[in-house]
């Protein structure tokens, strides 16, 4: 039987043309592929910034974001150089005024965090890259080196003032909460400066003042359309009806009210002492108290209230039978949170004027003794004080108990 040899072809191959091609399009799709991945991951990549930091490349921060982390950032650094200047001190009037005021900018700073914002924020004056304050810190008027304090001690004084006057400044600007946050922060830190120069034996930085700003005078259209001029109300509730918001209008004009109080309530006082020198001292204060309130006056106008004064007709709480001293105590330390009220809901000079005289009655309160306290007129609950039940300490208007 004869064999039949089987020859195999051997298998076909792409022409070579095709083989480029097939290669070629398989190079293509994987650049298409690493592409759209580059892509989506870039995508992905700006998002989360975005969301999870509130000043990202996506969005700039804020006038109110940047002045509140600028202020934080303030007060880590000043607490960082208080206390190193105290360690330094050893011991001595200012290494425990150094130590008490590191713990005050440690609250400070604390308060000053901002939700949301990631933005390390940058303190107004040269940071100390040593244990030192840094020579170089912004001249303060009134802070001159001198007799037997240390150039450090100098330059901490004036990165302080520095950093007080620029949150003071930024509260003319920010938001409402942001303003109220930096005025009542940069009013303790005015003071801080204050007590570390006194401390230092060292003459006090000028106080701050606000820069002038023209009042524009208030639209009539404006005020016609507006509740504010239906009822004046000098309760110290400050609202128009029950449950309804308090504004600038009601907060000017608790203000005001609150002033001529206390002017009488200092009257009173003046009445039941038979001490020369306290019937001089109560007689300054209610002169201070009625220049206020006629400042306040002339302000009305702009939140579209008459500038009437309040009829000079109060009543003393309860308290100021039993210890009069004591009771005029309590109203001065109440009045902070009138104006730290009104730096919130204020705009323009309205505003100006309520984080001035904020700054004015805590250089009173607390520079000669006494805490200070990290934001004066702020509620450690939060709460606005335009809402609480008849401010303790203040006197009532007539017919407003």
């Amino acid at each position: 039987m004869a064999s039949s040899k089987v020859v195999k072809k051997p298998p076909s191959r792409r022409t070579p043309a095709a083989g480029r091609a097939g290669r070629a399009m398989a190079v293509l799709g994987g650049v298409r592929r690493t592409t759209l991945l580059l892509v989506l991951a870039a995508v992905v990549l700006s998002l989360g910034m975005v969301a999870g930091n509130g000043a990202g490349e996506g969005r700039p921060a804020s006038f109110s974001e940047i002045a509140q982390t600028d202020a934080r950032a303030s007060a880590v650094e000043l607490s960082r150089l208080a206390r190193t200047l105290a360690d330094a001190e050893d011991s001595g009037q200012l290494a425990a005024e150094l130590s008490r005021q590191a713990a005050v900018l440690d609250e400070q700073s604390v308060l000053l965090t901002r939700p949301g914002s990631f933005r390390p924020g940058v303190p107004p004056f040269p940071a100390a890259s040593s244990g030192a304050a840094s020579s170089s810190a912004p001249v303060s008027p009134g802070v001159e080196s001198g007799g037997g304090a240390s150039k450090p001690a100098a330059a901490y004084i004036r990165s302080v003032t520095a950093s007080a006057r620029h949150s003071l400044d930024a509260a003319l600007r920010a938001d409402a909460g942001t303003a109220r946050l930096l005025a009542a922060t940069g009013a303790a830190q005015q003071v801080l400066a204050s007590r570390a120069a006194e401390a230092a034996g060292l003459d006090s930085p000028e106080p701050w003042t606000p820069v002038a700003q023209a009042a524009p005078a208030p639209d009539s259209n404006h005020c016609a359309a507006g509740a504010a001029a239906e009822s004046k109300t000098t309760s110290w509730s400050g609202t128009r009806g029950s449950g309804s918001a308090p504004d600038a209008a009601a907060a000017l004009q608790a203000a005001v009210d609150a002033e001529f109080g206390a002017a009488y309530a200092y009257e009173v006082g003046m009445a039941r002492t038979a001490n020369a020198r306290v019937g001089a001292a109560l007689a300054d204060r209610r002169e201070e108290h009625l220049a206020a309130g006629a400042e306040g006056v002339q302000l009305l106008p702009e939140v579209c209230l008459p500038a009437l004064t309040p009829a000079p007709a109060f009543s003393l709480p309860a308290s100021f039978e039993a210890d009069p001293a004591e009771a005029l105590d309590a109203l001065q330390a109440s009045l902070p949170a009138v104006y730290a009220d009104l730096a919130a809901l204020g705009n323009g000079s309205v505003r100006a004027w309520a984080v001035e005289r904020l700054a004015e009655l805590c250089a009173s309160l607390y520079t000669e003794s006494g805490p200070v306290p990290a934001a004066p007129g702020l509620e450690p609950d939060g709460a606005a004080g335009l809402e609480r039940d008849g401010a303790a300490g203040l006197p009532q208007a007539a017919g407003t108990a």
